[in-house]
């Protein structure tokens, strides 16, 4: 019955719109999420996927750490695990070590788990799934600038690239309200498919967003005329091999004619996953990562000898005879290839800060408890860090905020 559950007020994580959801957990588990209302990012709504993703809390849930043996994965204890990752560390050279993100992952324990390759001497870490172009020097090249309310101000709305629906359910509602609405036009660079409402296929490559930099089409002298456009750009346009010219060139022409201002900026970027801004505020990535992927040639050359996985799925990756430590919730694709398997607890057992697409920050909160022997991401780490440099102050979660907050 509903007056048995407890209700905790959290933040969705399933995409980087941030929605603000209300859990509701019976004893452990969590019975059903519930929108909670933000006029300033999902209203009184949520998508599907964030309203039946609670389902899986339960299902493949990695409860004890694992250790492969004989090719099979088989129970093992939190000692016997951290002491074959101390072996294996120390016997593998720190430029080969590399570590991989996943896309739910909160600042604390990204922050965590850049500390504990600061130990390990090594700066490949990761957090993109495909190579896409990001440009970290100034704050408005990364989050989405015109918010998701200046959808329904703007006059003219362009998607490069993106599939709002797909990629972020409750932008996609935005845009339909702003076109059911105000009947504002719609353009998208690419053909995303079904999106709910009607819009205008301008073109399908680089070339044709160069026609219209260029105004060489008609288009743009719309474009120009507009008095708040907005250009959304996704991450599959940024990661072509001219992802980096079209950013660059499209974040110009909106300088050169006055649509990036104090008042209004139509230059938005479109992140698939909850943890992408927030990780690159941290600067986990390092310059040479960050420009020349050089994490992904690595990867690609089988240059690691040693991965980590926290939390992370969606890397498309061939295992060779790499050592592979994943860290996570559920037993999902990670864990097959693993060699050690670390149990970790999912986003409605712990507390921590996520960064949405328009640069927000808020928290997740802790809503049920962990279950069998999964620790939260940071104390894992702990506990290598300490047996590594043999030291009792290690960071905690108040101090992990507090760095946080402040970079």
């Amino acid at each position: 019955r509903p007056w048995e559950l407890k209700k905790t007020e959290s933040i969705d994580v399933m995409d980087a719109v941030g929605s603000n959801i209300r859990v509701d957990t019976y004893n452990w588990e969590v019975k059903r999420i519930l929108p909670r209302l933000n006029n300033q990012i999902n209203e009184e709504w949520i998508s599907d996927k964030t309203r039946y993703s609670c389902d899986g809390l339960l299902k493949q849930r990695l409860d004890v750490p694992y250790i492969k043996k004989n090719n099979k994965l088989q129970k093992s204890s939190w000692d016997e695990a951290i002491d074959l990752i101390l072996n294996k560390i120390s016997s593998v050279q720190p430029n080969k070590i590399a570590g991989h993100i996943g896309d739910m992952v909160n600042l604390e324990n990204a922050l965590a788990f850049k500390k504990l390759f600061k130990v390990l001497n090594s700066s490949n870490i990761e957090f993109r799934e495909k190579k896409f172009y990001i440009n970290s020097s100034e704050k408005m090249n990364y989050i989405f600038n015109s918010s998701i309310r200046g959808i329904e101000d703007s006059d003219l709305i362009l998607l490069i690239g993106t599939n709002p629906r797909h990629e972020a359910t409750m932008v996609n509602a935005r845009i339909r309200k702003a076109f059911a609405q105000k009947k504002t036009p719609i353009f998208s660079i690419g053909n995303p498919g079904n999106l709910t409402y009607d819009y205008t296929i301008l073109g399908n490559n680089s070339e044709d967003i160069k026609k219209i930099l260029n105004k060489e089409v008609e288009f743009s002298k719309k474009l120009l005329s507009a008095k708040k456009p907005i250009i959304i750009i996704g991450e599959s346009a940024l990661g072509l091999k001219s992802g980096k010219y079209i950013f660059e060139e499209i974040k110009n022409f909106l300088k050169n004619n006055n649509f990036i201002t104090k008042d209004w900026n139509a230059l938005n970027f479109l992140p698939q996953n909850a943890s992408t801004v927030g990780l690159i505020d941290l600067k986990i990535l390092s310059e040479e990562n960050e420009k020349n992927y050089s994490f992904f040639e690595k990867l690609k050359n089988n240059e690691f000898k040693l991965l980590y996985f926290l939390g992370s799925d969606n890397l498309e990756f061939k295992k060779n005879d790499e050592f592979i430590i994943y860290q996570g919730s559920h037993g999902d694709r990670g864990a097959e290839i693993a060699d050690i398997v670390l149990p970790s607890v999912a986003y409605t057992e712990q507390n921590g800060l996520y960064v949405n697409l328009e640069g927000r920050v808020q928290e997740c909160k802790k809503a049920s408890y962990p279950i069998g022997d999964a620790l939260e991401d940071w104390k894992i780490f702990n506990l290598i860090i300490k047996k590594i440099i043999k030291t009792e102050n290690l960071s905690n979660f108040s101090l992990l905020r507090k760095e946080v907050l402040n970079s």
